[in-house]
């Protein structure tokens, strides 16, 4: 009799903090596993990537297990103390496959608990059939994913495996040359920290334009984003919150050419601080006129707020309120915000639900942390319209590890979906028609895919 009341107390403590208000009749049997279903199988839209071409990877090596762990699982084995030139090493052919495991196997034990790394473990096991990372698996490890890159890996990969209809890259890859599968997303970064001289001596060179005031440099930067336009990008990519914070000011064009010439006055290579006082006012000057450009031709901006990948950040840069006087500004663009804010999904949540032209996008969020996707993954579909929020980007490299993050969003998607319909939040019909919205329909409608 104890032990029951005991269960059924833990029940109704468990029950009670997960519930929602109960808006819709309670499903009928079986929906866990149609939902499941749904969402396991259904086409999706990458709307973040870095992906190199595949022919990219077979070079001596970078075909053996090592590929699963570069790009965010090295964050966090760097985090725990390898160095980095020791890891710089695990990446060539200067090692056997085992050499490279003895050296990396303290290095992992310590850190083989963050979701970085849990989604290296979830790709291999998949993907490969490894159910482990360890001495007695590497070596098989290593011979099927060199094997797999003597087929069309990557079709296999992102079509028949992941069901993916659109990958957007950031930055034009012109290796991924199939318009029909890669949008691309271009970075304008060389207007932004034009520091020096000679950095804009190179954009003339480039452009074929001469650049010798800052009516020239606006120019060039339009030439830029034209041709960028022209060449299968979709978007704009902001990604500054690595060098600087969020907030840029409108500032006058006489306070930025003020700017601009005592650039052009700097003896040899002398350079601005790239990220100081100095330099600011010019930099926000040029993003204002991006976003004139966006505004003009109806081009999506996405901006990287939250989490930055690598050490030595001020997170404080990336919150995505800093651009709040943009969204004002320029409500007639479409401002696409990263990364789920992370750690900082109220404040996207509060500004996604007070400016229409603000929108949720995933990308990379699930592999940062699973919980924090499930919590506010729940938080946004009770605050944002579900049209805003798009559900999956990868941002990796590679296709191994955008298959094992995709696996990643679709688990989360799915238990938040079921757990809304199971408290009757939802009806199973809505949570379905949500999924196809979060996942593939408004990355499509947002970024204008089937107008490219």
């Amino acid at each position: 009799m104890k032990r029951t009341i005991v269960s059924l107390l833990a029940a109704s403590l468990y029950f009670g903090t997960h519930a929602q208000v109960q808006i819709k009749p309670l499903p009928q049997s079986g929906y866990e596993q149609r939902i499941k279903t749904y969402i396991s199988n259904m086409r999706v839209v990458d709307t973040h990537e870095h992906l190199e071409d595949q022919s990219a990877w077979i070079s001596p090596g970078k075909l053996d297990f090592m590929l699963l762990l570069q790009h965010y699982a090295y964050d966090d084995i760097r985090s725990a103390g390898m160095p980095k030139q020791t890891f710089n090493k695990l990446l060539t052919d200067s090692l056997t496959v085992m050499e490279k495991w003895n050296i990396l196997k303290p290095y992992w034990e310590a850190t083989s608990n963050t979701a970085y790394c849990r989604a290296a473990l979830l790709t291999a096991d998949k993907l490969f059939g490894a159910k482990d990372l360890n001495e007695k698996t590497v070596e098989e490890l290593s011979a099927k994913i060199k094997k797999s890159y003597q087929s069309d890996w990557y079709d296999q990969v992102l079509n028949k495996k992941c069901g993916i209809d659109y990958v957007l890259v950031d930055e034009d890859n012109s290796m991924l040359a199939n318009p029909a599968k890669f949008k691309h997303v271009k970075r304008f970064g060389e207007f932004i920290f034009a520091v020096s001289a000679k950095k804009i001596a190179t954009i003339a060179r480039d452009l074929n334009t001469p650049i010798h005031s800052l009516d020239d440099f606006v120019t060039a930067l339009g030439t830029a984003f034209r041709k960028a336009l022209d060449h299968n990008n979709v978007a704009v990519k902001i990604g500054v919150a690595y060098e600087r914070d969020l907030f840029f000011d409108d500032v006058t064009k006489e306070k930025a050419d003020e700017v601009f010439r005592k650039i052009m006055a700097l003896p040899g290579g002398s350079v601005l601080k790239y990220n100081g006082s100095e330099i600011k006012p010019l930099q926000d000057y040029m993003v204002h006129r991006i976003l004139d450009l966006c505004r003009a031709t109806n081009t999506p901006v996405q901006f990287h707020t939250g989490l930055q990948a690598g050490d030595g950040n001020y997170i404080d840069n990336s919150n995505p309120t800093h651009l709040t006087n943009l969204f004002l500004k320029y409500r007639d663009v479409k401002f696409i915000l990263f990364h789920g804010g992370y750690p900082f999904g109220g404040e996207l949540a509060a500004v996604a639900k007070g400016f229409r032209n603000v929108y949720i996008d995933m990308c990379w969020l699930y592999i940062i942390s699973p919980s924090y996707s499930e919590r506010y993954l729940h938080e946004w579909l009770e605050t944002v319209p579900a049209s805003k929020i798009m559900a999956f980007g990868g941002d990796f490299r590679n296709v191994e590890n955008i298959y094992g993050h995709l696996l990643f969003a679709r688990q989360v998607v799915t238990k938040v979906l079921t757990e809304k319909v199971r408290d009757g939040y939802f009806s199973e019909d809505e949570a379905l028609k949500i999924a196809q919205m979060i996942l593939h329909d408004n990355a499509i409608r947002i970024l204008n895919l089937d107008k490219k």
